[in-house]
């Protein structure tokens, strides 16, 4: 009798225990859930409320949904959430940006992103991040952006579009598909004129400046690229050929005169484009092409020859060479283009030198590698960064 009582007892706290731990998963499972959906902890104050921008975006997209050419890259792209936060400084000047992400370029991503943040001026500068992204980004990336938006609460808003797996038939070249995303903006992104980051920049300065310049009758703005073969093999012998990694882009303009007609046209029918959307890029926008000015950015060089060398060979008009100087010892921004490998692939590639596209591995891109894992580390995903890249602290 003793023994069964005793048994009965036993039972019934294993039965607690068990019920206790059985809700305790569950809560943490919901939880859990919870965090990876749009009413997670992440979901920002009047997210859901319809606003202006989206109405702006809904309607440029009714606009062109009659297009039957455009309507098959419409059909694609999702406006899956317009987050901001309360804004304490209304006033601020808004900079709009464009980021294109995937799953392979996610981190050297959230690196450049957080340097425009931790450089820009909080008290006059608000930045707006639109975020096209591939659609296998998970939501916990995605979710990982959106945290940004707790660290710069005053001064940042994110508005991410899912462009499904638009322009697929490039996977897998030396050019990521993710990079054509930017030339649907004008029929989709409803502002006056955007600047275009690749994920291997960063930026130092406030951007607000840059984003001011006059654009003038130019559809686009970007740095002289002598590294390729330009244009002339498609016909066009152009002096003005520029790297696409750091773009001002009159969306305006570009809408004003249907020039995407022209872009999507190059798509479909140049398979084998060299430099792919760069080319199509300087191809359609030629001659209203603009250089921007050498303060705000250079690639990263050994020494003052390579900036004489990339401007001297690329443009017949005189050059300020003592802002070249200055832009080369306090850079405005750094397009890790020239380095190869990129330190977050050092220990997957071999340091060699390399004569493709004037590719070459220098003794400079260490300095510049120091920079970019400083900027790293002062993101809350570092020790993620190290874990993934394999690389040392």
């Amino acid at each position: 009798m003793i023994d069964f009582v005793f048994l009965k007892i036993n039972f019934k706290n294993i039965l607690i225990k068990f019920i206790f731990l059985s809700f305790f998963k569950c809560l943490l499972y919901s939880i859990k859930s919870l965090l990876k959906t749009d009413f997670g902890l992440l979901k920002f104050r009047h997210e859901e409320r319809k606003t202006d921008y989206q109405d702006k975006y809904n309607h440029l997209k009714y606009k062109y949904q009659s297009y039957s050419f455009l309507n098959s890259f419409l059909k694609e792209i999702n406006l899956i959430s317009h987050d901001y936060t309360s804004k304490l400084k209304s006033d601020n000047k808004k900079v709009h940006i464009i980021s294109n992400l995937d799953n392979k370029y996610f981190y050297p991503s959230i690196v450049s992103i957080n340097s425009v943040l931790r450089n820009s001026n909080k008290n006059k500068t608000t930045i707006v991040y639109h975020i096209l992204f591939h659609e296998d980004l998970s939501r916990k990336k995605i979710n990982k952006l959106k945290s940004l938006l707790l660290l710069y609460p005053t001064n940042l808003e994110m508005i991410f579009y899912n462009m499904g797996n638009l322009f697929s038939e490039y996977k897998g070249r030396r050019f990521n598909n993710v990079a054509f995303y930017r030339l649907l903006a004008p029929i989709f992104i409803p502002v006056e004129k955007i600047i275009y980051l690749d994920s291997d920049v960063l930026v130092f300065k406030d951007l607000e400046e840059m984003y001011n310049l006059d654009l003038k009758n130019n559809y686009i703005l970007g740095f002289l690229d002598i590294l390729s073969n330009g244009v002339d093999y498609l016909g066009l012998k152009s002096e003005k050929y520029i790297n696409s990694g750091v773009l001002l882009i009159n969306l305006d303009l570009i809408r004003k005169h249907q020039k995407y007609y022209e872009i999507l046209y190059m798509y479909k029918n140049n398979k084998k484009l060299e430099n792919n959307d760069q080319t199509i890029i300087n191809y359609v926008f030629y001659p209203n092409i603009g250089i921007l000015p050498s303060k705000f950015g250079i690639f990263n060089f050994d020494s003052i020859i390579d900036i004489k060398y990339l401007y001297l060979k690329s443009i017949r008009q005189k050059i300020n060479f003592s802002e070249l100087i200055e832009a080369f010892k306090h850079p405005f921004l750094m397009h890790y283009v020239l380095c190869n490998p990129k330190v977050w692939n050092s220990n997957t590639l071999f340091t060699r030198k390399q004569s493709r596209n004037g590719t070459i591995y220098k003794e400079s891109c260490k300095k510049y590698n120091s920079i970019w894992m400083e900027y790293a580390r002062n993101t809350t995903f570092f020790s993620e960064i190290i874990k993934y890249y394999r690389l040392k602290r």
